[in-house]
């Protein structure tokens, strides 16, 4: 299955509809200080940034719509699908993560990317599974931050 996307049209698109909510969830993700200490809000920054974003976005729908300068980009299921697929298994990791812990979830998922990616080598497997155990204690016990532990234990 291939599918044409006008690149320029529907990237206007996307990342100014993705500004306009940024921009209208902005006042209640970030609060301003009760007390003026004479400094910028800290609402500025992420502002500027989403108008900025905004204005790049209308600048690409002119650019598609009215000046009709438009590249296209074929999407080739069978090619993107390794890729989406990839994406898709770290996302199942951010929510193993959430759920289960650091640990289990680096266990369980990083070997299943190494065999869905090819790996036959044993010696990988292991120096997977232990990294992600290692860096659950390095961060724990070196960087005193703590990373998601499994829920039932208490963190």
């Amino acid at each position: 299955m291939k599918i044409k996307i006008k690149t320029n049209l529907w990237s206007g698109i996307v990342m100014g509809v993705f500004s306009i909510i940024m921009l209208l969830i902005l006042p209640s993700q970030v609060r301003v200080p009760a007390f003026d200490s004479g400094a910028p809000s800290p609402r500025i920054i992420p502002g500027i940034c989403l108008v900025g974003m905004l204005i790049c976005s209308a600048a690409l729908l002119i650019q598609s719509l009215v000046f009709k300068k438009e590249k296209e980009f074929e999407f080739d299921w069978a090619v993107e699908k390794p890729c989406i697929l990839m994406i898709l298994g770290l996302c199942v990791y951010t929510a193993m993560i959430i759920y289960l812990g650091f640990v289990i979830a680096s266990v369980v998922i990083f070997p299943l990317l190494l065999v869905y990616c090819g790996e036959r080598k044993p010696p990988i497997y292991i120096f997977t599974i232990a990294a992600g155990i290692g860096i659950f204690f390095l961060f724990k016990y070196v960087f005193h931050v703590s990373l998601p532990a499994l829920p039932f234990l208490g963190g």
